[in-house]
């Protein structure tokens, strides 16, 4: 009989996953998307990069550079949830390419889910969405959930999702999507909305 690892990271529970675009290493991502599911059997987590590839894809193009970060910790102390968080940054050169549809998020996305054991889809109530909303933009973008107020929202039945748009006291404003996979609300994506400048023009000729 062997031993038993005195150190480990413990079971894999959850996987969170966050993709984020931009267009040089030095700028901040102009959208981000999040995963977070429950991971229903054993996988490994080799295999989980596998499935996000698409997503160094823009416009069927050739793969863009990237980083890629994870953190995992695990306490010996009482429940510790096993939750790998992994971060990609994908870099696409041009402020354009910012732009594309998400194609390959969605498609690395959908392939994730059926990696870990895709969740039963179910409705999202409104409070609820907006709570991930909040959360979602707060996680990728510093930002306070409790000051983010709701400025519009519209919601889409058939595909069991809801967009809202949030805005900071500062005025920064973030276009949030729950379930834009398939209506699965651990799917979110953030939009950095551009700061739109007002000139005040009163009595100018």
């Amino acid at each position: 009989m062997g031993n038993q690892a005195l150190l480990t990271f413990g079971r894999l529970d959850v996987v969170r996953v966050r993709v984020g675009y931009r267009a040089s290493p030095e700028d901040l991502p102009d959208q981000q998307f999040l995963l977070d599911v429950s991971v229903q059997e054993p996988v490994d987590e080799e295999l989980v990069l596998g499935a996000l590839e698409p997503v160094l894809h823009v416009r069927s193009g050739p793969p863009r550079h990237y980083s890629l970060h994870q953190h995992r910790w695990h306490t010996s102390w009482g429940a510790s949830p096993g939750a790998p968080e992994i971060g990609l940054l994908v870099t696409t050169g041009t402020t354009a390419d910012l732009q594309a549809p998400p194609d390959g998020v969605t498609r690395a996305f959908r392939d994730l889910l059926a990696l870990v054991g895709r969740p039963e889809p179910t409705s999202t109530t409104r409070e609820a969405a907006i709570v991930l909303a909040r959360r979602g933009a707060a996680t990728v973008y510093a930002a306070d959930p409790d000051t983010l107020s709701l400025s519009a929202e519209e919601h889409h039945p058939p595909e069991n999702s809801r967009t809202f748009k949030l805005r900071t006291p500062a005025d920064d404003a973030y276009e949030v999507v729950v379930g834009f996979v398939d209506g699965y609300a651990g799917s979110v994506r953030v939009q950095h909305e551009q700061r739109i400048e007002v000139s005040d023009s009163l009595g100018a000729e």
